[in-house]
């Protein structure tokens, strides 16, 4: 009973939330009406004490309730994709849970069910099942049937004081997220508290009730599969889109998504070693979320579960769909981002990705070179006589990161010579149509010769890059290869800053700005919002959405452009001496010591820095506390300045 007297408490005090500020305000309405019988002046003034408090209030309910929770995905209409919608129907009745509003299919790596609702969850507007599409690829039938009926077992009428429960504190998470600073987060954020602290075991209940359904309506050897390769999904959409879906990105043309997680979760390499890695994720994970229970105490609860096994259909999860032939490749075009060029199958878009990754490399290399003051011909021919008489590092040091602590400095350097030289040889080949990137799903593209051979470039460069001496016989075994050593790309251009996120505002000497974190260094916009403003963006959400969405604009803006701006100040990671962050109660503070010599890129006004000995100068940040975040600043900024960062533990003072 635990959890549902849990649940009583939590709406009780949930519905008193709403009534609190009502009854206060009725009270106040009473008592200035009993005062004005006796004295006309003491009642208007209690009566305008009511109205202002009212106003106040029904502002922060207004901010409070503004919330919404908005589609993602894209929607499978019930007349284009009846199957689907059968299937869930079906499961529903069986769940006796209300059945979803909308289905629709994202590009995450889960299904979820999102409910957008009124009075912080009291009420639900409008229900989303989002299926993921590499569960599409990844799962079967009867996973999928099985992972459909959990998310639909949290609705279920059975737990229905539990669901509402559950539903609330999901709300009251989200509302406090999208508030920004102000009094009515500073409030709300308290109630926020203790709220999901008495509604701390419902999340539990569900999810023990869930997977209950699950394994009536699929079987208990679905279920339990279905929630293991949940883990692997996971996993491996987190690689498959940092190590092959980049590669559409990077030249512009759309992949099959689908099919092709599909191969990279079945291939023989892959298969075992993300087992292996779900089996070590499922050990190793904590204990005392909130909101989901540990996966292997779910699995032990499923496999107690008496219920008669059901004939699995093995067909994959993209089955349900409707001519899945035509309709997968629709939702991937819809999913992805726009600006993609026609479709490319895999082997022929690996074959281009590698060619373009190469040629960039080996044009950072010809930009090393040029930057390096060494009288050095940008070709490999050129490069190798350098390396042999030992200037490796002088001519590499350009591009190597200047935040880099100096016991690091040698090896990366011995990295970053062998990667981009290694690139360059394969980069000849290619253009000499010797050699060509042949796609491989059990890891990165292999570089396959005109004679069938695989190359490792590593392999053939590394040992002449580690000890210079064996320069010569690397230069011979490029003549063997066929490699032109007349080769050079044109050197690269200064790449475009990347934004990690944005702090606004903060305070130096010469005024308030935004301050953008990226990973070449930081931009200071002069910053228009006021502490009153701000203040006021807590409480009334036009002004909480209008800041938002001009934070929003301002990240989407190329770094070149907002360089642009008047009085816009430039620090360059190149320039940045040594750093340190202290933190107090107050907030904190970054002292950036520059060298701002006639070689320095960064470009500030002279009140913003203060000069100190040897010629660095020091530019001073403080936080503010009214002052608000996108992204993520923090863990850019200690990318940025890396070993020059001196991080100080926070100091508190009763002052």
């Amino acid at each position: 009973m635990r959890g549902p007297w849990r649940a009583f408490l939590a709406l009780a005090l949930h519905i008193g939330f709403f009534l609190a500020p009502i009854a206060l305000v009725l009270g106040l309405l009473a008592i200035a009406a009993f005062t004005f019988r006796y004295d006309h002046g003491s009642g208007l003034k209690a009566a305008l004490a009511a109205v202002v408090v009212g106003s106040m209030l029904a502002i922060g309910l207004r901010a409070v309730l503004r919330s919404r929770v908005r589609p993602r995905g894209v929607p499978l209409y019930r007349e284009e994709q009846a199957q689907v919608w059968r299937i869930v129907a079906s499961i529903a009745s069986t769940a006796d849970a209300p059945p979803p509003d909308e289905i629709r299919i994202t590009s995450e790596p889960n299904a979820i069910i999102r409910e957008d609702t009124a009075l912080l969850g009291l009420r639900t507007r409008t229900r989303y099942l989002e299926i993921g599409l590499p569960l599409l690829a990844a799962l079967n039938v009867s996973e999928l049937r099985a992972v459909v009926a959990h998310q639909l077992g949290r609705l279920t009428g059975r737990n229905r004081l539990t669901v509402t429960a559950y539903r609330a504190s999901a709300s009251v998470e989200r509302t406090v997220s999208s508030l920004t600073g102000g009094p009515v987060k500073w409030l709300f954020a308290g109630y926020a508290r203790l709220f999901t602290a008495i509604a701390a075991t419902t999340g539990h209940a569900l999810e023990f009730a869930a997977d209950a359904i699950a394994v009536r309506e699929a079987g208990s050897r679905a279920a339990v599969t279905a929630l293991r390769k949940a883990v692997a999904i996971e996993i491996g959409w987190r690689e498959y889109s940092e190590e092959y879906l980049s590669m559409a990105t990077a030249i512009g043309h759309a992949p099959d998504v689908l099919l092709g997680f599909r191969s990279f979760m079945e291939h023989p390499t892959r298969k075992p070693q993300l087992a292996e890695r779900v089996k070590r994720t499922i050990v190793e994970e904590r204990d005392g979320d909130r909101t989901h229970p540990p996966v292997r105490q779910r699995i032990d609860v499923m496999r107690r579960i008496k219920v008669a096994e059901q004939e699995l259909d093995e067909r994959p999860g993209f089955a349900v769909l409707r001519n899945p032939r035509k309709s997968v490749p629709e939702l991937e075009d819809r999913l992805m981002i726009d600006g993609l060029k026609r479709r490319l199958a895999w082997p022929e878009l690996a074959r281009l990705a590698g060619a373009a990754h190469v040629a960039d490399q080996a044009a950072l290399l010809s930009s090393a070179a040029a930057q390096s003051g060494l009288p050095v011909e940008p070709t490999i021919g050129g490069i190798l006589p350098a390396i042999h008489r030992g200037e490796g590092l002088d001519l590499i040091n350009p591009v190597l990161n200047p935040g880099l602590s100096p016991e690091r400095i040698e090896q990366a350097a011995v990295d970053t010579l062998t990667e981009l030289l290694g690139c360059a040889v394969v980069d000849a080949l290619i253009c000499a149509r010797r050699a060509h990137h042949e796609l491989d799903w059990g890891g990165p593209s292999t570089v396959r010769l005109a004679n069938g051979h695989p190359l490792d470039p590593d392999r053939l460069v590394r040992p002449a890059i580690t000890d210079p001496r064996l320069i010569p016989g690397l230069h011979r075994a490029l003549v063997d290869l066929g490699v032109p050593l007349t080769h050079t790309r044109r050197p690269a251009a200064e790449p475009e800053p990347e934004l990690a996120g944005i702090v606004s505002p903060v305070q130096c000497p010469g005024g308030s700005y935004d301050l953008l974190v990226t990973d070449r260094g930081l931009v200071l916009l002069p910053s228009s919002a006021s502490t009153t403003k701000r203040l006021l963006a807590g409480t009334l959400a036009r002004l909480r959405q209008a800041e938002q969405e001009q934070l929003g604009e301002l990240a989407a803006t190329p770094i070149s452009e907002l360089r642009e701006r008047p009085d816009a100040q430039w620090v360059d990671s190149r320039d940045v001496a040594s750093a340190r962050l202290d933190q107090d109660r107050a907030g904190w503070s970054l002292s950036v010591e520059l060298y701002l010599d006639e070689y320095a890129v960064s470009e500030l006004d002279s009140d913003c820095v203060h000069s100190e000995a040897d010629g660095v100068c020091a530019l001073v940040l403080r936080s503010t506390a009214d002052g608000v975040e996108h992204g993520d600043p923090y863990r850019g900024l200690g990318e940025l300045m890396g070993a020059r960062m001196n991080l100080e533990d926070p100091v508190y003072t009763n002052e």
